[in-house]
């Protein structure tokens, strides 16, 4: 006994004549050219012997458009979403994983968010070690104090010490490590016998130098980059 079934039509896009043309069947199995599709088989390489099938999605206004490939990678395009406002409740919503990439450990890493939905960050410090400039030296009338100071890619620098006199300290400053200007001159702040000296430069130079002023005195300065 046979039994009527309703038909529907099964077509491709033919590549050579740029058209759809209808896929033909005999007892129940596609006619493919060649035989070279068939149902069920792995294919792990590509070679001359395959044939092209193109695979269809339906857009938004419902026409068909056939799915691309670049290389071995499927084609997608990221869906842009419009804003709505704030969602109170996300329990039907997808969830999406946004990831940044640790330099330290050349491994991405999921960032998180908090209750709230704000972004959480974590702000290590950029502070350097302590860095000592000259401890209990005495240096001459407008001599420099310590070597020259390369903060490399830094943007501040925080300079500190005392000194046994009641004298300034010039700081210098330079974009090359070869011509210095003068940035500013520091006067002591008397503190517990001794003269104390405090500088901070921000968003400044890469490399500085401390002179000594007009009368000699013994120093201990240190410094740290930000």
């Amino acid at each position: 006994m046979s039994r009527l079934h309703s038909t529907s039509q099964l077509v491709a896009h033919s590549t050579t004549k740029g058209f759809q043309e209808e896929l033909n069947c005999t007892n129940g199995a596609l006619l493919t050219k060649d035989s070279n599709v068939s149902v069920g088989q792995d294919v792990k390489t590509v070679g001359s012997g395959l044939q092209q099938v193109l695979i269809y999605g339906r857009k938004d206004d419902g026409t068909l458009q056939p799915l691309e490939c670049l290389g071995d990678r499927l084609l997608v395009d990221v869906v842009e979403l419009s804003a709505s406002g704030r969602i109170t409740a996300s329990t039907a919503l997808s969830s999406v994983q946004i990831c940044g990439y640790d330099t330290a450990t050349a491994r991405f890493k999921t960032l998180s968010a908090d209750s709230d939905g704000k972004l959480e960050t974590s702000h290590a410090s950029q502070r350097s070690t302590s860095t000592n400039i000259v401890t209990s030296s005495t240096i001459g009338a407008n001599i420099q104090i310590g070597s020259d100071i390369d903060i490399s890619t830094k943007k501040s620098i925080v300079i500190v010490g005392t000194a046994t006199g009641n004298h300034s300290i010039k700081v210098l400053h330079s974009t090359d490590n070869t011509n210095f200007y003068l940035y500013s001159e520091i006067s002591p702040v008397s503190h517990g016998a001794v003269y104390h000296y405090n500088l901070k430069v921000d968003n400044g130079l890469q490399y500085y130098r401390v002179m000594n002023s007009n009368q000699s005195n013994t120093f201990t300065l240190d410094f740290v980059s930000l």
